[in-house]
């Protein structure tokens, strides 16, 4: 299956208590456009690197919160410092 190109990343979370929930994590166009410029064009909606960074916020905000986002998504709507750094290093798939 390909990832997807609108910026929406859908990531099965198991909870302790071995219920399952669909999280949608989506990428805001700012943020896209930020990456884009920051790498030239190197890093793709669809590429390798969305998909970690949506994970890791994901992973990132169940941790701090102890508890899914309202209404099963999560918008990033910027990047940590490491986020960006990881972007220009990041090699393109």
């Amino acid at each position: 299956m390909a990832p997807p190109t609108n910026g929406k990343y859908l990531f099965l979370v198991s909870a302790p208590e071995n219920s399952e929930r669909e999280i949608a994590v989506e990428v805001t166009r700012k943020v896209v456009l930020q990456i884009t410029i920051r790498t030239r064009g190197r890093i793709q909606l669809q590429g390798s690197f969305w998909i970690y960074a949506c994970e890791r916020h994901l992973a990132n905000y169940l941790e701090e919160r102890n508890g899914y986002p309202p209404g099963d998504k999560l918008w990033i709507e910027e990047l940590d410092p490491e986020d960006c750094i990881l972007a220009l290093r990041w090699e393109t798939t």
